[in-house]
């Protein structure tokens, strides 16, 4: 492995800005020591940062390596120390925290943050994916290249193995730390790492090499699954909500991977035994049901054969009455928006023949006689002849006058004509879908 070769596996531009993640043990040591090489001939500006969990006592005197070989080869260096408490899923939660420190670095799009990994940690990647059962995203293993903050995550080494790398810290003298939690086999990865990669690649030398392959062809998969996902996406959704009718015109694997795309725009990932059971109870409950299934705080819950991602507090009724001076706006509590007062006639504004009166919300028995329509209804009828969701009804500001009338639903309809009114409002209201 040389400079030279390690330019082939990678681009690197001048406009780039490369933020290394440094550990200072011997697979970062050797990227710090590539780039540092590379960096005259390509131009790109590059700093390193390093991550102190807090879990080992040698923290310090390792930051301190890093900031002194960084400091040799003239890289900018910057430490950042974490608070992570207790042992329960302590590396899934380590490695979150870690990279959201390095998030903060990743400012633009010519920003990309440099991580170590190669080819040995594709195995150990893939068989963890294996022993949680993922999909093919997961199998795919480390991306060589992805987003990340503003920018992009990139993985330079992963064409290398670990003796490559080893092989070339020793052909150049480099110096590294020893993390005594590397040999740690209660976490995970340090489990594979130690006890079965080292089997696989005894018996079969090239199992690096194949594993790769088929990572590739999986990860090949799922671009192309993603690709056709993202077009039918556009067809299936409307004001965030899924249209379940678009959606059975396709194959239920497909139904599933854009199911999957609508709950991520939430960043919620459900398991497979979730989606099962969203079809049995939501999707394919009875016609005249109000089903809903709840999901890392949010209720999936299906109206008018559309399914709609629900945040707690959109569900709650406020309990406030409001007075309200038609000449000036009024902010709503519990994150309901405001009311806007307006001078003049729009088409996204409802006209007013008052000048002060209330807001309440969700007395859905309130009789209402929108303009035009030839009789009073409870409220609650007119919300199911708009189709507005029962959840939603609790939290629309309902507009009365001195004697407790209803004379207008915020959003919807007004009891008066534009000739009638002495002015008009607008609802600017918070999501009330997520």
């Amino acid at each position: 492995m040389t400079p030279a070769l390690f330019l082939q596996h990678c681009s690197l531009q001048a406009d780039q800005h490369l933020v290394l993640g440094l550990s200072g043990g011997l697979d970062s040591m050797v990227l710090l020591d590539l780039l540092a090489k590379v960096q005259p001939e390509c131009g790109f500006s590059l700093e390193a940062v390093y991550i102190n969990h807090g879990f080992s006592v040698n923290a310090v005197t390792w930051s301190e390596f890093c900031q002194q070989q960084c400091a040799q080869r003239q890289v900018k260096f910057s430490a950042v120390s974490l608070d992570i408490t207790g042992r329960h899923n302590l590396e899934a939660r380590a490695r979150a925290a870690r990279y959201q420190a390095f998030a903060q670095f990743i400012s633009t799009k010519q920003h990309s943050l440099l991580t170590a990994h190669h080819a040995d940690d594709q195995i150990e990647t893939l068989l963890l994916a294996l022993k949680r059962g993922a999909g093919p995203a997961g199998l795919s293993g480390i991306a060589a290249v992805k987003s990340f903050a503003a920018g992009f995550i990139k993985r330079p080494l992963l064409s290398f193995s670990q003796a490559q790398l080893q092989q070339y810290a020793a052909d150049n003298k480099l110096e590294w730390v020893e993390d005594e939690s590397n040999a740690d086999t209660q976490f995970e990865r340090n489990f594979v790492r130690h006890q079965i990669t080292p089997v696989l690649q005894q018996r079969w030398p090239h199992f690096a090499k194949t594993a790769s392959r088929s990572m590739q062809l999986l990860a090949n998969m799922q671009q192309l699954a993603d690709h056709y996902t993202e077009q039918f996406y556009q067809q299936v959704v409307a004001d965030e909500c899924l249209l379940l009718d678009k959606l059975a015109e396709h194959i239920p694997l497909q139904q599933d991977l854009l199911i999957r795309r609508w709950l991520a725009d939430t960043k919620l990932n459900p398991s497979v035994q979730w989606l099962d059971t969203l079809y049995q109870t939501v999707i394919h409950a009875r016609v005249d049901s109000s089903p809903k299934l709840m999901l890392a705080g949010y209720q999936v819950r299906r109206f008018a054969n559309k399914l709609y991602k629900v945040a707690p507090v959109a569900v709650d009724k406020p309990t406030v009455k409001l007075n309200w001076h038609m000449n000036c706006d009024l902010s709503l509590s519990a994150d309901l928006g405001h009311l806007s007062f307006i001078d003049k006639a729009s088409s996204e504004c409802l006209p007013l023949a008052v000048e002060a009166g209330y807001i309440v919300f969700g007395q859905l028995n309130l009789a209402f006689k929108p303009a035009g329509a030839l009789q009073h209804k409870p409220l609650k009828q007119w919300f199911k002849l708009w189709q507005v969701p029962p959840w939603q009804r609790l939290r629309i500001p309902l507009v009365l006058d001195n004697k407790q009338q209803l004379i207008a639903v915020a959003g919807y309809a007004a009891a008066v004509t534009d000739e009638q009114a002495l002015g008009w409002f607008r609802w600017y209201p918070a999501d009330l879908t997520q």
